[in-house]
Order: structure tokens, then sequence, then C-alpha cells
């Protein structure tokens, strides 16, 4: 506050006291005309490039965030095929597996009946070698008064010999089948052969097995 105004006998000059009031109402005026004033063409590009930069940096931001979820989404899908592309790999390898080890018995098995088989054939072979021959009917002996003839013997024929059983061997009967298969055979031959050498309880089910596996 100025006190340095000029005095007299009654104290303060008034007409100094009332122009130092004019100017300070007139200064007050012109700040109330600055603050009322636009603001300068730079302020408010100012705050216009401020605006767009924070609504830039928030778009931004809702970009970077769907990305990621986008990702995370993308990678969660990819890890479950993953995840159940090598449950069904393993899976085939364990029926791949069960598989060889089942053809493996059933071939030992063939291998072994084979073999009695042959063992068989070789025995009745020999037993029919070793057979004494019939003798040769003596002469009739001479006599004054001729015996009467004795009745021919019967010569009914034998019975035929039976069939041989059907083998009842699933495994066996699977790897003929997958072999008629893979060979060309058509599965209507391959089941008339099963038919009439195998006894199995589901034909067409091996069937099917065997054909879906030699692609056929």
């Amino acid at each position: 506050m100025r006190d340095d105004f000029p005095s007299n006998r009654r104290g303060y000059d008034p007409a100094a006291v009332d122009a130092h009031l004019d100017r300070i109402a007139d200064e007050v005026d012109e700040m109330r005309r600055q603050a009322a004033a636009p603001a300068p063409l730079s302020a408010q590009a100012g705050e216009q490039v401020k605006t767009i930069v924070e609504a830039a940096e928030r778009g931004a931001q809702e970009i970077r965030d769907a990305a990621q979820a986008e990702a995370r989404e993308h990678v969660a899908h990819v890890t479950a095929a993953a995840d159940r592309l090598r449950e069904r790999i393993e899976q085939m390898e364990r029926d791949m597996t069960q598989l060889i080890i089942d053809l493996r018995e059933g071939a030992d098995r063939l291998h072994g009946d084979l073999d009695e088989l042959q063992a068989g054939t070789d025995e009745l072979s020999t037993a029919r070698g070793a057979a004494p021959a019939a003798p040769a009917p003596a002469p009739p002996a001479a006599s004054d008064a001729e015996a009467p003839a004795a009745p021919p013997e019967s010569t009914a024929p034998a019975p035929p010999a039976p069939s041989a059983p059907k083998n009842g061997d699933s495994a066996a009967a699977r790897i003929v089948a997958l072999d008629m298969a893979l060979s060309g055979t058509s599965r209507e031959e391959t089941d008339r052969y099963l038919a009439a050498n195998y006894e199995l309880p589901d034909r067409a089910a091996l069937l099917d097995e065997v054909y879906a596996a030699a692609g056929g």
C-alpha cells in the first residue's frame, strides 16, 4: 500500500490519493479485460494437441489391451488343440502297440498250430507206410468132396473221414485276414475264407477292423 502521498496540514493530499486510486482502478479493469478475453491461438492449439495426445494414448492402450487379450485367447486355443492332438497320438501309439502284441501272439499260436498239424500229418504218413501188407490167400486143399463155398464177406464202404474242425483262434484269423486285405483280396472273398476255416464270434467286426487298418 502506498503511503508516500504529499501531505498538508490536514493529512494526505486528497488529489494525489484520488489520482492513485484512479490508476489502481484502471489496472484492475485492464486485468479483468485480459481475464475475460479469449486465450490466444497458441494456447488453444496447445490444449487441442494435449487432448489429441491424451486420446491417442488412451486408444493405444486399448489396442494393446485388446491385442494382449486376443493373443492370450489364441495361445489358449492352440495349447488346447496341441493337447488334444498329443492325446490322440498317444492313444494311437497305445493301440498300435497293443495290435502288434496281439499280432505277435497270434502269429506264435498260428505257428504252433501249424507245427502240430505238420507233426500230425507226418505221424499219419508214417503210420500208413508202416502198416503190414495183407497175406495172400492160401490155395484151397484138394478133397474128395468139395466144401460148400463160404458166403462172401460184407464189403460195405467205409464211412467218410470227418472234416477237420474249424479253428477258433481269433488272433490267427485276424492275421490271415490282414494279410489277405493287404494283398488286395476283396472283403467278400476274405469273408468266405474265414467262414470256411475259422469259428469266429463276430466275423463282420473283425473284417471291419482289418480292412480299416489296411486302408480299404
